[in-house]
């Protein structure tokens, strides 16, 4: 055992190792960082996905509607907020709307890493009674770890391909976390608590999910209150504030789907996940009834292959995903054991499978852990990292009820991190620091760059998505911005619609059992959907034998292909 002169001393030695460690300059860091993102972008500038259109034109209806056109009874209306100026500003047209959108995404990406290696050295630097002065320890490499690390997970849990508010959302739960810390640190706390209670309610205006999320945040840090006067007061003060802030949203909601609610993401996806009701594509209801009787159900054209219609009330490229809530309107979820069970061990194993995915920054924490040795005296008595590594724990498992996907957790991991660094900026650098750190940062490099080499985008500055060159050819043939189409198949990637501005209003939902009909019977089911006002129907991978029948076909970069047929009225 070490006596009190010899503990100091080993740590003044080990401390002098890793002042010797010479690291790279700070505008290295920062460039790397700017770096990885800018390839990011670039690689996927013209990337959609379909809850990217339904934000995206949520966000085209507030212009011309104003922020009524944000109100959902699914979607969110935070991020729709948040791009829909892009969507005035930018001259018409989507080859350069939709690179435009998704520059929205990389701010967001720039700002929530400042706010991250912000945070990191945030609790490098917070002093304690009996500990060496600020800036001691593994403070150093915060700046190097901090912007490797969140880069990793930014790209690898989200990245900017998606139109979604995941990044919106990894921002708000960082600067959520700065403001916890900022209780016990700043004399203006009770500012503090107002602005906490702000930002909770703006998380749920961001995502519906965060209001139960955040509700957790406000109990955890009342029952392990920040270390400052009258905090638990500070707490409630916080609360009443995210009270006032998310009432209004759920009162719109509420008016919006016609009774007391959220937001029906949850419910649904409750439904489709744990209770097996058919998913996304709209309702028409079960046998038994057993969840309930639709109210909205899309219109049966025909029974076999189901042929669906659903062109009013609600006017997008996909009604049946730009607001689910309509058409699920009268489903009543219920608690299935069984069911909640099975989804359970399916959303555990999921967060195993996103720890593997971010194994370089957990691989990389546990080293920096090893590497280090506890600095005598260095205590950090704040409740604030174990409210938010429980926080995020809790997060996790909330997902694990119903589904479970990277990008939904990637503010949660970000802020375990933070909560993480605090436990090791209190150490102070081994000798084997001169050799662990350097590798860990490999291991977060290797990591991120085999990542970006699976992007999917463009890198050629003339690179045109196959969805705009296949929207021009729909033109080009006669279908006009407006007309109805519909789609044999799923519609979810039928990006060229999007593009052409031509809405699906029907859709064959068997693709298989509609190439199986007979050409007198496909050509009844076509006099159908024709006599509803669509004007071309369009389905993927068409053979080409189906060129006798009048389709035409347009090949795409990956080797398949859009068919499309126009329908006679």
């Amino acid at each position: 055992m070490f006596g009190p002169t010899e503990d100091r001393s080993l740590t003044q030695r080990d401390d002098d190792a890793g002042r010797g460690q010479r690291s790279l300059p700070a505008l290295v860091w920062v460039a790397l960082g700017a770096v990885v993102g800018l390839i990011d972008f670039w690689g996927s500038r013209y990337n959609l996905n379909p809850d990217g259109i339904s934000y995206v034109e949520m966000a085209s209806h507030a212009v011309v509607r104003g922020p009524a056109g944000l109100i959902n009874g699914y979607w969110s209306p935070g991020y729709p907020a948040l791009i829909a100026p892009v969507l005035w500003l930018v001259p018409r047209g989507w080859v350069t709307v939709i690179p435009a959108l998704h520059v929205v995404n990389l701010l967001i990406l720039f700002l929530a890493m400042v706010m991250f290696v912000g945070l990191l050295r945030v609790r490098s630097r917070t002093p304690d009674a009996n500990s060496t002065p600020p800036g001691a320890g593994l403070s150093r490499y915060t700046l190097a770890f901090g912007i490797a690390a969140f880069a990793v997970i930014a790209v690898q849990c989200i990245g900017l391909a998606l139109l979604t508010p995941d990044l919106g959302v990894m921002l708000v739960v960082l600067v959520t976390v700065r403001l916890c810390l900022q209780l016990e640190r700043s004399t203006g706390s009770w500012r503090t608590a107002v602005g906490l209670g702000l930002v909770l309610g703006l998380g749920y205006w961001m995502k519906a999910i965060l209001l139960p999320l955040n509700v957790l945040l406000v109990l955890g840090l009342f029952v392990l209150p920040p270390r400052t006067d009258r905090a638990r007061a500070k707490v409630i003060v916080a609360a009443i504030v995210f009270v006032l802030a998310a009432l209004p949203l759920i009162t719109l909601v509420s008016a919006k789907v016609g009774h007391m609610s959220m937001g029906e993401v949850g419910r649904l996806n409750y439904a489709w996940e744990v209770d097996g009701v058919t998913p996304f594509v709209g309702w028409v209801g079960d046998s038994a009834n057993a969840f309930g009787t639709p109210v909205h159900p899309p219109r049966v054209l025909q029974a076999a292959p189901q042929t669906l219609e659903f062109a009013m009330p609600i006017r997008a490229t996909y009604p049946l995903w730009f607001d689910p809530s309509y058409w699920y309107a009268g489903l009543r979820p219920r608690i299935e054991f069984a069911g909640q069970w099975r989804v359970l061990k399916r959303g555990l194993h999921d967060l195993a499978s996103l720890l593997q995915v971010e194994w370089a920054v957990v691989a990389g924490l546990l080293a920096l852990w090893l590497a280090s040795a506890r600095r005598p005296g260095a205590t950090d008595r704040s409740n604030v990292p174990v409210v938010i590594a429980l926080w995020s724990i809790a997060a996790a498992l909330v997902y694990a009820l119903v589904h479970v996907e990277p990008r939904y957790l990637a503010g949660f991991v970000a802020a375990g991190v933070v909560a993480a660094w605090s436990g090791l900026a209190r150490r102070t650098p081994r000798r084997a620091m001169r050799v662990v750190l350097p590798a860990v940062m490999v291991a977060l490099l290797v990591s991120l760059v085999r990542d970006l080499q699976q992007n999917t985008g463009g890198f050629q500055p003339t690179y045109r998505p196959d969805y705009l060159v296949e929207a021009e050819q729909l033109h080009r043939i006669g279908v006009a911005r407006g007309d109805h189409v519909a789609m044999v198949g799923d519609a979810f990637e039928a990006y060229a619609a999007f593009g052409a501005e031509t809405p699906i209003t029907a859709q064959v939902m068997d693709s298989t059992g509609f190439w199986q009909l007979t050409p007198v019977a496909r050509s009844e089911l076509q006099r159908k959907l024709a006599a509803t006002g669509v004007r071309a129907l369009l389905a993927n991978n068409v053979t080409s034998e189906m060129g006798a029948e009048g389709w035409r076909i347009f090949s795409r970069s990956d080797s398949s292909n859009l068919g499309v047929l126009i329908l006679r009225p």
